[in-house]
């Protein structure tokens, strides 16, 4: 507050308020406005090591070497009839047929039959399962070639699969576990026929007739 002192005995008392100006390019430091409100930080982001960490996580994983059709022929369903002539069969037992692991280690090691089954399935055939169940009643009829012996076998449709189990570890390292041969059946079945000279069995003869 400045006091203005006049002649007489009357003083006037003027007030006055600061006004702020922009400071000077060269000044160390800017006014800043009062409605300004500081700048927020950005977010950070994870760094390359944080990120290689969530992809390595440890985890087991199985990897397919081989992928070859197999027949599942049911026990007591081979028949032979001829020559010639014609011959019908039909299934009169029930069966079932298991997705079976061979490891070709002894040492015991827990592997995850529905991992390696759900691989297969999104990977090779949807139609493999855990099991099948052979049910009574598909019968099936087929002219034999004169002079030739017919032969009938019931079969499940499936594949024999080579595998490899692996484990990679946090510093995204992998090592292998084990091998196997995994042996999956498909939800189809049928009866496979074919003709021979003679009664076979096994690829030798059952009679000359």
């Amino acid at each position: 507050m400045t006091t203005l002192t006049l002649v007489g005995s009357l003083s006037v008392a003027l007030s006055s308020s600061a006004v702020a100006y922009p400071a000077d390019n060269d000044s160390p430091s800017a006014a800043v406005a009062p409605d300004e409100t500081p700048a927020s930080s950005a977010t950070p982001t994870p760094s390359l090591r944080e990120e290689a960490a969530k992809m390595c996580r440890p985890k087991f994983f199985f990897r397919i070497n081989s992928f070859k059709p197999r027949n599942f022929f049911v026990p007591r369903t081979h028949f032979i009839d001829g020559p010639g002539g014609t011959m019908t069969a039909t299934v009169k037992r029930q069966h079932r047929v298991y997705f079976e692991i061979e490891l070709e280690k002894e040492k015991q090691i827990e592997i995850s039959k529905d991992a390696l089954l759900r691989r297969l399935k999104n990977n090779f055939n949807p139609l493999v399962a855990e099991e099948l169940i052979v049910e009574t009643g598909h019968d099936y009829a087929q002219q034999i070639t004169p002079g030739m012996y017919g032969n009938m076998w019931y079969r499940v449709f499936g594949y024999r699969v080579g595998f490899s189990a692996w484990r990679r570890v946090s510093d995204c390292g992998s090592h292998k576990v084990t091998t196997g041969i995994a042996s999956v059946p498909a939800r189809v079945e049928g009866w496979k026929y074919w003709e021979t000279k003679h009664p076979m069995y096994k690829g030798r003869p059952l009679s000359k007739r």
